[in-house]
């Protein structure tokens, strides 16, 4: 147990290592110093989690083992940290006031993290998509110490993108076995890497007890707490939310180079982000003219990796509808059902609470502030660009509808709700700013 917990320490702190090396070429020294120590870790994380798993399916490729690759990423993790030691303390200028309320929201984020941290590690992975192949693609991967087709054809899906599997396949090397707890703390890492980023926003860009309320409303929601601690730990739906809500942070608060690297990687996490990520590094093309040549040298190092490997090993699985099929189906019935489907996703407060509604509330004030400020213009873009493609993916599926829906639907909507709460937060404030 000792060595599993260790193992998946060390593998955080190569990731936050990574982080630490790549940040400091994207932002400016001030920019960080103006930002909290948990603020600096859990980006640091996000970027070095999805640097490292990325590096490594890149040195695979000419066979380069991924315990040799992590030892690579453990060097520049250490240079990392030895370069940005300086910002490894609580500064001064950083520093949170501890005050009545700031003390309250970080004693609530500690008591759900720990929480979550224990029962993810007391329960037994069960849900189907974790034990048909996000787990065994860990193993895999830790048993041949490459990327390979071996690895990943005896499973479903082996055309996923591999952050999520190659993360626990880390732990396991470091380790030395297919340790299920010690892939379970490295993917924890993930969801302190999300309170800690997400919480630092919120207590920037809120009112200070209302910040708790907000903290709340995602962090007690059914479906997200089955994710970082219950039936669905080791799917990588909560990754898609994670680093969507990362970009979408990054750029309200006028970071758009690191929102960049945080929203390439979406796909990384899962096919899915793809409509996001794309949706938002158009628009950015658009607006941010000073990034356009790092966004279009970024989109090919970032996006295109995976897919040549997918290609070259052949292991795409994908299902693909006949388009006579679609010609002759009821489409607009389909299509109808669709968005009722998601009208009554949103409406479950058993799942959801009520940050569906306090995002549409929010949303319905501040239209005009929406079309004028171009980093909400791009997010709310790109949330309803990834609300039409699932909703045409329910409409031309190839599988029998209703169950499809009924199984995936809150998966999906699970990548909305984390940047859905972060922009309804945001605004509640902004408005009030204006009263």
């Amino acid at each position: 147990m000792i060595n599993d917990l260790f193992a998946g320490l060390v593998v955080i702190v190569i990731f936050i290592g990574v982080g630490a090396f790549t940040y400091s070429y994207f932002s400016q020294i001030k920019s960080v110093q103006s930002t909290t120590i948990i603020w600096r870790l859990s980006v640091w994380f996000l970027v070095g989690a999805g640097l490292t798993t990325l590096a490594q399916t890149i040195l695979s490729l000419p066979g380069i083992p991924l315990s040799i690759s992590l030892l690579l990423a453990g060097c520049v993790a250490l240079l990392g940290l030895f370069r940005q030691r300086k910002m490894l303390v609580w500064g001064k200028e950083s520093k949170e006031r501890l005050t009545l309320s700031s003390i309250s929201f970080w004693s609530i984020v500690v008591l759900l993290c720990g929480l979550f941290f224990f029962r993810s590690l007391s329960r037994v992975t069960y849900t189907w998509d974790s034990i048909a192949f996000w787990t065994p693609k860990m193993v895999g991967l830790f048993a041949e110490n490459k990327v390979t087709k071996h690895a990943l054809i005896p499973f479903n899906h082996p055309e996923y993108p591999l952050m999520l599997p190659i993360s626990g396949a880390d732990a396991m090397l470091v380790t030395g076995l297919p340790s299920d707890i010690a892939a379970k703390v490295v993917l924890f890492g993930y969801t302190l890497a999300f309170f800690g980023l997400f919480g630092s926003f919120l207590r920037k860009n809120t009112n200070e007890w209302l910040s708790i309320f907000w903290l709340l409303l995602l962090g007690t929601g059914f479906i997200f707490r089955e994710h970082v601690a219950g039936e669905y730990v080791g799917t990588a739906d909560i990754f898609v939310g994670i680093y969507m809500m990362a970009g979408s942070i990054m750029l309200l608060s006028k970071r758009p180079r690191i929102a960049l690297v945080m929203l390439l990687f979406l796909p990384w996490a899962k096919s899915e982000g793809l409509i996001f990520t794309l949706a938002t590094c158009g628009m950015m093309f658009i607006l941010y003219p000073s990034l356009r040549k790092h966004i279009l040298f970024l989109s090919v190092v970032f996006l295109a990796p995976w897919r040549f490997f997918v290609q070259y090993m052949q292991v795409d699985s994908s299902q693909y509808f006949k388009f006579s099929e679609l010609y002759a189906r009821p489409w607009m019935e389909y299509a109808t059902y669709s968005v009722h489907a998601f009208r009554e996703e949103f409406r479950n407060l058993s799942k959801w609470n009520l940050m569906f509604f306090f995002f549409l509330a929010e949303s319905a004030v501040a239209v005009q502030k929406i079309l004028k400020n171009r980093e909400l213009l791009i997010i709310y873009a790109a949330l309803a660009a990834q609300l039409v493609a699932y909703l045409v993916i329910f409409t031309i599926t190839p599988e029998e509808q209703a169950s499809f829906i009924a199984t995936a639907i809150s998966r999906l909507t699970l990548h909305l709700a984390p940047t859905i709460v972060v922009m309804a937060s945001y605004l509640h404030g902004q408005n009030s700013k204006n009263v």
